[in-house]
């Protein structure tokens, strides 16, 4: 993996391109079963302080062996295997379908957090799956639905990721479910692209319960001025569709919240979809956000404190710290 050095420090640098979306139908077959490899190396974490974030001392959900840039880059899948399923949860009125994914084996010990992902305008969840097993094979159980119709706006979608996620944790009390008993219903986060994003962020806006939230190249965001949930934002700078979107949300969010504005120069609308993109930065810093901010792990904040990558813009912000 190349790193080049910025400002002092040495961060992972782009191959140069935005990857493609994902494309394919909803997703709806049964179970099935991803490995999952690479066990993370042994670094030491940097701790700071940082807006809000939730303290690691004494947090069941922190795991594994300390992480190291490797074992943390979306090019790579971390220590647990995955399985997943798509029927069987109470499914709610306000989406069509989802695959829940979820860590399994070896010492991938509950209780988990929970994220739901949803996908944008005319599109599947097909086209932000490879979320689900990354994230699951992190030791976070993740949903990626399909909305009622591809047309939803990001209004409807911020209603569909909470009905959702109000599926994914009632997981934890249904009979007969996989995750019975190992979903923590306190520790939930949202991630969505397109109008997904602006769904995930609106929705974020108004749920103040939440943990952590990610936008993926977001279409339509409002409502950041309410939001007191840590928030990242993806934009690319050749995102024909949503570029700077995010932008006036971003600085909306009261200073007091963690918040992070991530420009990729070059990019496209669909190169956050996938973990693997720009070499995995895109994964990195998406994993390391749920794990600081939804988990409470802050081995993971050297990573979100860093100096900022070389493929990212002048307009890079953050407040953590």
């Amino acid at each position: 993996m190349a790193s080049a050095m910025a400002g002092g420090g040495a961060v992972m640098a782009a191959s140069g391109g935005a990857g493609a979306p994902a494309s394919g139908a909803s997703g709806k077959s049964g179970a099935t079963t991803a490995g999952a490899g690479g066990a993370a190396g042994g670094s030491s974490a940097s701790t700071g302080a940082g807006g809000s974030s939730a303290s690691s001392g004494g947090s069941n959900h922190i795991r594994g062996a300390d992480p190291t840039m490797a074992s943390a880059s979306g090019m790579s899948k971390g220590p647990y295997s995955v399985k997943s399923y798509t029927d069987g949860f109470k499914k709610g009125t306000k989406y069509l379908a989802g695959t829940l994914y979820y860590p399994d084996g070896g010492d991938a010990k509950p209780p988990f957090g929970c994220v739901i992902v949803v996908p944008g305008f005319t599109a599947y969840q097909s086209s932000i799956m490879n979320w689900g097993p990354f994230l699951a094979s992190n030791g976070i159980a993740t949903m990626t639905i399909d909305t009622l119709t591809t047309g939803d706006q990001p209004d409807q979608r911020a209603g569909e990721l909470l009905d959702a996620l109000n599926d994914c944790v009632n997981e934890n009390e249904r009979e007969g479910s996989p995750l019975k008993g190992k979903i923590d219903k306190n520790y939930t986060g949202l991630m969505g692209w397109s109008m997904g994003g602006g769904g995930t962020l609106i929705a974020a806006s108004q749920t103040p319960s939440l943990k952590a939230v990610i936008g993926l190249c977001a279409w339509g965001p409002h409502g950041g001025e309410m939001d007191k949930v840590p928030a990242l934002m993806f934009e690319g700078t050749a995102d024909a569709l949503a570029a700077s979107m995010s932008d006036g949300y971003y600085r909306s969010i009261p200073d007091s919240v963690p918040k992070m504005l991530f420009e990729v120069a070059g990019a496209d609308h669909f190169y956050a979809n996938d973990p693997a993109s720009m070499d995995g930065i895109v994964g990195l810093y998406g994993l390391s956000w749920m794990k600081v901010f939804l988990e409470g792990d802050e081995r993971y904040k050297q990573f979100l404190t860093a100096p900022k990558p070389s493929i990212t813009t002048m307009k890079f912000a953050t407040n953590v710290k």
